[in-house]
């Protein structure tokens, strides 16, 4: 981003991530040798990596929405936000919610909250930091959510540092490779539109809440976006590149 500054306002405003020596890189994350960087942005011939980032950072800020929704007593863990393609219509995070919640059906109202929870962190304008921590840092974070510390876990196991990446917005703290949006409020049109029940393993019922959003770049007419949102309610499945013609009823 500082780099981004010494040419001109425009590639500030614009550009989402960077590519360093060929690899993508998060806005902010720092540079640590001299290297060769090109901006990207939205609307480049192949925005592929830029609508990659935005749709992981979506899910970000939708699993973050979802952590907080409820009230203390009862104890939500985020499983994962499964990589989808943009094409499938709908970023993803599963979710398994307290037992006690297991016959809950998410009504419109709820949704509608939900949606509203993720348009104040858009108006927060927080920025997305990358984190490199030791994976007894990570450990430590995450040591209450089994599933992320299971991802940790693989993540540390694959690099002799046991460096595990993270990032941030806010307090908010995810596992996560990115790279991700610059800041939040890139987002502009965001609805959180379904909620579907996946298989129940013995101990859980696993829950994909999905969304859809479109950046303050790429804003839609009222009749495109209601289209959109229609289609991002169908299950996403990750072996697709469109949702399911025939999915289970969102609840």
């Amino acid at each position: 981003y500082s780099c981004a500054m010494f040419l001109s306002e425009w590639y500030c405003k614009k550009s989402i991530l960077a590519l360093v020596d060929g690899q993508s890189w998060d806005m902010y994350k720092p540079l640590t040798k001299s290297c060769e960087i090109q901006f990207l942005t939205f609307k480049d011939r192949d925005p592929g990596e830029v609508n990659k980032a935005y749709w992981q950072s979506c899910a970000m800020m939708m699993g973050c929405v979802i952590e907080r929704a409820f009230k203390d007593e009862y104890l939500v863990s985020l499983v994962r936000a499964p990589e989808v393609p943009v094409i499938a219509g709908a970023f993803c995070y599963d979710v398994v919610l307290d037992k006690r919640l297991d016959e809950w059906m998410p009504t419109k109202e709820n949704l509608r909250s939900f949606t509203k929870d993720a348009n104040t962190l858009i108006y927060k304008d927080l920025p997305f930091e990358t984190l490199e921590v030791d994976a007894k840092v990570a450990l430590e974070i995450f040591q209450y959510n089994r599933c992320k510390v299971d991802l940790i876990e693989e993540k540390a196991s694959q690099n002799p540092e046991r460096i595990v990446k993270l990032h941030r917005f806010g307090d908010f703290i995810d596992v996560t490779e990115g790279p991700l949006i610059p800041r939040t409020s890139i987002c502009s049109q965001f609805e959180v539109s379904a909620v579907h029940n996946l298989q129940a393993t013995r101990s859980s019922l696993i829950r994909r809440f999905q969304g859809l959003s479109l950046p303050v770049h790429l804003r839609a007419h009222f009749t495109i976006w209601t289209k959109l949102l229609e289609r991002s309610r169908k299950l996403v499945t990750e072996d697709q590149t469109k949702p399911a013609d025939i999915p289970p009823h969102p609840i």
